[in-house]
């Protein structure tokens, strides 16, 4: 009877530290930004990439509760030495990630200056919170500054959908599951030498 129980607890106590330490997957996408008049961009401006952009997009397929994953967005040139760069030009990159009912640091659009052969990472972190499946979206975009009207005017190279689902198991997160996890195998330990 003992040893019965004892499987039980083994049983438990693997299930709960399987789950706690199973790695999450990655959904992942590419996108090739041309080089030349974006097609995004307002009827009769010349608004242009200065090069043809690889841009690569991850995000956690899912997360545990209480877990934090990342949005990673990775910038390289796709053709290296050919590009429109004169002397001293940026390309400025506008990248804003949302997804709604679940914090992300750092909040709201990141502009950042891309120069000629330069590569870039972002990464956002995003906070598990509450169980569910959070829907949202990455708004990658180049930004131009209109000299007539004074403003900086975001030209829309890409909008990634994507959604992120927070589990739990039997209610608990990470921290708890490997907890009882430890309990589980003490106890099946326990019984089983008795």
């Amino acid at each position: 009877m003992l040893y019965a129980l004892s499987l039980v607890f083994l049983a438990f106590g693997l299930a709960n530290l399987g789950w706690a330490v199973w790695p999450g997957a990655t959904d992942a996408v590419e996108i090739l930004a041309p080089a030349g008049v974006l097609p995004g961009a307002p009827e009769g401006s010349s608004f242009s990439s200065l090069a043809e952009y690889a841009l690569a997009l991850s995000w956690p397929r899912w997360l545990r509760v209480g877990e934090r994953g990342q949005i990673s967005l990775d910038i390289a040139k796709a053709v290296p030495g050919d590009d429109q760069f004169e002397e001293g030009a940026v390309q400025i990159l506008l990248v804003e990630p949302s997804l709604f009912g679940l914090p992300i640091d750092p909040a709201g659009r990141t502009q950042v200056n891309l120069a000629r052969g330069q590569d870039l990472s972002l990464t956002w972190v995003v906070d598990a919170r509450a169980q569910g499946t959070y829907d949202g979206q990455v708004v990658i975009a180049f930004g131009f500054y209109d000299q007539d009207r004074d403003v900086m005017v975001p030209v829309p190279v890409a909008v990634v959908d994507l959604s992120i689902q927070v589990i739990d198991l039997w209610g608990q997160g990470r921290g708890l599951a490997v907890w009882s996890g430890v309990v589980g195998l003490i106890l099946w330990g326990a019984l089983f030498v008795t």
